[in-house]
């Protein structure tokens, strides 16, 4: 009884902070491209091939009119949103503005907000991310939708579940310190 009631309450509580991803539209304005970092010698990293092929994908479906490629040089000299335009650029024209400060994942919503403002956004990122992208998505925006590659590998679930963790831990401080 006890255990089941404790399932009960932590589902709640995730359900709370990672809501029901929104149902994706047909075109948006701006696509946001969430960037990872490459590896230490520049090479690109499989997320960041699989996240430029999505972002590729969905212009060539006319998702979007507009690319933003976030993400700063997180763990190397190496600049992800230049890394994966210049991977972009070299496979198709795709209008792009780069977003080179953002180092983490909610960074990418905060400094892309300036340039999207009030308009509509597909954010493009990895399966294992897209939930917790989402739920901060909705802090800075009003319209948008997700789409995503598939991501099954164990050590991106489980960075992801320590994200998740972490980031409830720091809303519901928010939450508190409101009160």
């Amino acid at each position: 009884m006890i255990a089941s009631l404790c399932i009960l309450i932590l589902a709640c509580i995730y359900i709370y902070f990672f809501p029901f991803i929104p149902k994706r539209k047909k075109h948006y304005t701006y696509a946001l491209l969430l960037g990872c970092p490459a590896h230490d010698d520049g090479t690109m990293s499989s997320s960041q091939i699989k996240r430029c092929d999505l972002a590729i994908k969905a212009y060539q479906q006319n998702l979007y009119d507009t690319l933003i490629i976030s993400g700063s040089n997180v763990k190397n000299e190496f600049i992800e949103a230049k890394v994966m335009h210049a991977y972009i650029q070299n496979k198709i024209d795709i209008p792009t503005i780069l977003e080179t400060n953002a180092r983490n994942t909610f960074e990418n919503f905060k400094f892309s907000k300036d340039i999207i403002q009030k308009q509509d956004v597909l954010i493009l990122t990895s399966q294992t991310h897209a939930k917790r992208a989402c739920a901060i998505a909705r802090q800075f925006f009003s319209d948008y939708g997700c789409m995503w590659f598939k991501d099954l590998k164990p050590k991106h679930i489980t960075r992801e579940i320590v994200s998740r963790i972490l980031y409830i831990k720091i809303e519901f401080l928010k939450k508190i310190r409101r009160y």
